[in-house]
């Protein structure tokens, strides 16, 4: 295992930004930002032994810094929507930024995705860190926040969240990286094959904010637990699909702690993605929102281009009490890790 630096470029504000890669005694390597903490390339051996970049992404900062879609970014300080950008902690509420319409996205106007991290490495890992201080996009807490990554000789990228506050808040990290196992120029994740141990999922309003409901996926287009492809059903006429253009719903996730929650794979390529997770949700993302730009070596993107798999609290959990809290409290830790594993 080897990890290398290189600088990649120097952001408006004048901080220095490098790129990272992660190579396993296979061949195979995982190339990081440290601004955003970015995931920007994921080159795997295809069965043939080409090596395959199974990630969208850029090949400048600037394209980073202009980055609409989240392409591989950490999320924080909560990611996904929160309703009107509101919410109550200890019977204060908070207002946030409406970035998403009427509601708050990801962090908000300026999330954990458009800063420079600190880094350090040691052995097969790299950990970026920061903190995010009180009153951050609103936010209350001084938060100390830490995402390690680490690739290992059996394909496994190992993401492993961190975060302590020193006052009650709310957290929910993740990570958005865009995956499309036919190599990220291919453009179209519809023949994909995947399977989610999901039993149910969040209802959805018009703007894919969860309403509070919890709706078994059976007899519904959401229903991923036996595996068929991305596209087979997502241009039904049913309102879920009709409300997300697609696929852009939390699955409420079967079982509890470590386990296995999602198989990829491209018919194309053969390449697979099993995931792992001790987080209760994940938003599948079937990339409906994602505009056409330019990539990496020219590949052009555009909407289906890839998906996401994003491991999370439920998103809008404060406004609907059935949903797990994402509330962090005054001392206590954040610790939640995904796995991202690949094969041929």
């Amino acid at each position: 295992m080897e990890i290398s630096r290189k600088f990649f470029g120097k952001t408006k504000d004048g901080f220095n930004v490098y790129a990272f890669t992660l190579k396993n005694s296979l061949g195979n390597y995982i190339t990081l930002l440290n601004y955003g903490a970015t995931v920007q390339s994921i080159v795997i051996k295809d069965a043939s032994g080409a090596g395959r970049d199974i990630c969208l992404g850029y090949d400048t900062l600037n394209a980073y810094e202009n980055n609409d879609g989240y392409l591989g970014a950490c999320i924080g300080r909560v990611g996904n929507r929160i309703g009107k950008g509101i919410f109550t902690l200890n019977n204060i509420s908070y207002q946030l930024a409406k970035n998403d319409g009427d509601n708050h996205l990801h962090g908000g106007n300026k999330g954990f995705d458009k800063y420079v991290f600190d880094v350090s490495t040691f052995g097969n890992a790299i950990t970026f860190s920061r903190v995010s201080p009180d009153g951050e996009e609103n936010y209350p807490g001084s938060l100390k926040v830490s995402v390690t990554y680490t690739f290992n000789d059996d394909n496994q990228f190992i993401l492993d969240y961190h975060a302590v506050s020193d006052k009650d808040t709310i957290v929910n990290l993740t990570n958005h990286t865009y995956f499309n196992l036919s190599g990220e120029g291919d453009n179209d994740i519809s023949d994909h094959l995947l399977q989610l141990n999901a039993a149910y999922f969040t209802a959805n309003d018009q703007a894919c904010l969860p309403t509070g409901e919890i709706l078994p996926v059976s007899g519904s287009a959401l229903d991923f637990r036996l595996p068929k492809t991305i596209g087979q059903d997502i241009n039904l006429n049913e309102q879920q699909l009709i409300n997300a253009g697609g696929y852009d719903h939390n699955y409420v996730l079967d079982g509890q702690g470590m386990r296995q929650i999602a198989a990829v794979s491209s018919p194309k390529t053969h390449l697979s993605l099993k995931v792992y997770t001790d987080k209760p949700g994940v938003q599948f993302y079937s990339g409906n929102f994602l505009t056409k730009r330019t990539g990496k070596s020219g590949s052009s993107y555009m909407k289906r281009s890839g998906f996401c798999l994003e491991t999370q609290y439920f998103p809008n959990a404060l406004a609907c009490p059935d949903f797990p809290s994402p509330i962090l409290r005054t001392g206590e830790e954040y610790h939640f890790t995904t796995i991202y594993e690949f094969s041929n």
